[in-house]
């Protein structure tokens, strides 16, 4: 009970000192922390940049709340200059504006906060001894409640631009006409990093329109046509971070002319006052010491917060395009164009740096059901009745995006190049019918892949282990397979309607009942079922497989059934005999068409939610369909 009344009487005396440098200590770790997440997928780095988050709003509130009481006191009424710092940490960094992409949705919520954390802080400086003194810590607390005001504002305003991304809807149906380029790009021997930024600012207009929505002006055409594929997918790369800053942060707002006055009041505001409250000398001997140490730890933090924040916004690549255009204008800005530039280049000379996660989730089907039933963790996990949340995270994984896919990915997006969006070849539409389709294979295979999403993607999710001894290409295939039923399985958002998990749920419960010991055994019990499957008429084998089962259930063994057909069939009858090599080959262009396909197809406000966890491949594959669709004449 002893420690109990100690810890009790030094949060009376000490407990709001506590919490104001708790508030300026998650700023800082708010403005450390979210750099990482648009470029690592990691649920503890989203638990860490969540927590601050909220505490930091939280903290701030509660503080504000009791320094109405406390600083009444004529022991700390210097706690009352504190409420305008409070104000600044209510407006947050610049880097992190919104959390989730539902934040945006709720600034009038935000707007409503702000008019009242503001009257209260005007509240609690009426009441205090600061505001009627004649000293220059008077001035000092006007002065830094103005900035506090404007920060906090200005983060309200940026959640409010970046608020018009509707819940759930695509933009691909609206056709808009293009006006003439900006200007000329940089040419291709003198495109480096920098270079590929601003080609992708330039080209800005299509990830906007993608994600964001359409405008109700004209959009600005820049002529992809001019840049190779390659290059393309790395400015899509570049287009993802931007939409992070247009989505999640300040950046908007940061690179206005309001924007530019709030910088720069804010800057010379908080330095003028730490000098001001410096300049009070032998007053400050009258306010408690621990009072008068988080006042300058507070104003020299807000400094360096501020100087932080400016040097960001100089040297950002919103900034830089910014000059170069101008400097396109008028040749007085090329020196500011070229200083900035050149001081990014350093910077990024190591050329480490990442504009979003680069990797693909894997999650493999056969994996799961061979080792999870034997898992004493999944086996507890069962008990709990947690066992599919427990096996969707534990056998889960993320691997780097190959550069064999990347490459994969921009060749089929520009075979469709200069096609009509209305053929059911076009990338847009096919789902593996394009590659069915130059082998003459689609009369056979059609109805693989001519059934609902998730169905298709647990039908091809089986692999053989005939095909494992090309282990070359069967990474390739192996690495789709993952990702796609990755998607299904941890990223069901991002698949279009109608598709869901519940498939993937009632297979595994399927295979659970299955004799096997390790995933081949598994896959090759599957093959056997297959080979049995497709002797038999389909009126027999539906017989045999679904006996006593109906309902929902008879379609979910349907769907198992079907999977163990299509795999016997691409070992055993080697499709007209066009080999291990030609399979494989057939199976990768047909899960490439695929992920193109779900890209493209995933809703605006899933692309948009996801930017703020590292992204998807499937995100950056949408972009280049974006832009090969801008190139592509209106019949």
């Amino acid at each position: 009970m002893l420690g109990v009344e100690v810890a009790k009487n030094a949060w009376k005396q000490w407990g709001l000192q506590a919490l104001a440098m708790l508030s300026f200590t998650l700023q800082v770790a708010l403005l450390i922390l979210t750099e990482f997440r648009r470029r690592i997928d990691s649920g503890v780095l989203r638990f860490f940049v969540w927590s601050a988050y909220m505490l930091a709003d939280g903290t701030a509130i509660y503080v504000l709340g009791h320094l109405s009481v406390t600083s009444a006191s004529p022991e700390h009424e210097l706690m009352a200059f504190w409420a305008p710092f409070l104000l600044l940490h209510l407006g947050g960094q610049d880097n992190i504006t919104a959390y989730a992409i539902e934040d945006n949705q709720l600034w009038l919520r935000h707007l409503q906060t702000l008019a009242v954390q503001v009257a209260a802080a005007a509240y609690i400086l009426y009441e205090s001894s600061i505001i009627t003194s004649q000293s220059l810590l008077r001035l000092a607390t006007v002065l830094m409640f103005g900035v506090g005001v404007l920060k906090y504002g200005e983060r309200v305003w940026a959640l409010k631009c970046a608020g018009s991304s509707p819940s759930g809807s695509n933009y691909r149906p609206f056709n808009r006409k293009t006006a003439s380029a900006v200007g000329p790009l940089p040419s291709r021997q003198d495109r480096d990093t920098e270079a590929f930024l601003l080609i992708a600012h330039r080209l800005l207009a299509a990830p906007m329109d993608l994600l964001k929505g359409p405008s109700t002006f004209v959009d600005v055409q820049c002529g992809t046509s001019t840049i190779p594929g390659e290059d393309l997918y790395k400015v899509a790369e570049m287009q993802i971070s931007l939409m992070h800053d247009v989505f999640y942060t300040k950046a908007e707002v940061t690179h206005s002319w309001y924007g530019l006055c709030i910088r720069i009041i804010s800057s010379l505001g908080t330095v003028t006052v730490l000098l001001q409250f410096h300049l009070q000398g032998d007053r400050k001997d009258g306010y408690n010491r621990v009072d008068v140490a988080v006042t300058y730890v507070l104003l020299v933090g807000a400094i360096i917060l501020e100087i932080t924040s400016a040097l960001r916004a100089m040297l950002s690549s919103w900034t830089f395009a910014l000059l170069y255009q101008r400097a396109e204008e008028r040749n007085v800005w090329h020196l500011l164009a070229f200083i900035v530039g050149s001081l990014r280049r350093l910077v990024h000379a190591a050329d480490w740096w990442r504009y979003w996660s680069g990797s693909m989730g894997q999650h493999n089907l056969l994996q799961l059901c061979a080792r999870s039933w034997a898992s004493k963790s999944s086996k507890i996990a069962r008990w709990m009745g947690l066992e599919d949340p427990w096996n969707t995270m534990i056998y889960s994984s993320s691997i780097p995006v190959p550069a064999c896919i990347k490459q994969l990915v921009v060749e089929q997006v520009l075979k469709s190049e200069g096609t009509l969006e209305s053929t059911p070849e076009h990338i847009h539409n096919s789902r593996g019918r394009e590659a069915l389709e130059k082998r003459g294979l689609y009369e056979n295979l059609a109805w693989s892949i001519d059934i609902g999403l998730d169905e298709s993607i647990l039908e091809k999710a089986k692999g053989d282990p005939e095909l494992l001894a090309h282990a070359g290409v069967m990474k390739t295939v192996e690495a789709l397979s993952n990702y796609m039923l990755f998607l299904l399985v941890s990223r069901p958002y991002m698949l279009p309607p109608p598709a869901s998990r519940n498939a993937y749920v009632h297979v595994c419960h399927f295979l659970s009942f299955l004799e096997h010991g390790t995933p081949e055994d598994l896959a090759n019990l599957l093959r056997r079922s297959g080979n049995e499957l497709n002797t038999r008429s389909n009126t027999e084998a539906n017989d045999i497989t679904l006996t006593g089962i109906s309902g929902d259930s008879s379609r979910y063994k349907k769907i198992l059934d079907r999977g163990s057909q299509l795999g016997a069939k691409l070992v055993d009858d080697k499709l007209q005999d066009s080999g291990t090599a030609g399979i494989l080959e057939l199976i990768t262009q047909v899960w490439v068409e695929m992920l193109c396909y779900v890209g493209y197809r995933c809703s605006a406000y899933s692309h948009a939610k996801q930017l703020s966890n590292g992204s998807e491949l499937i995100t950056v594959a949408a972009l280049l369909m974006e832009h090969i669709r801008r190139q592509t004449p209106e019949p």
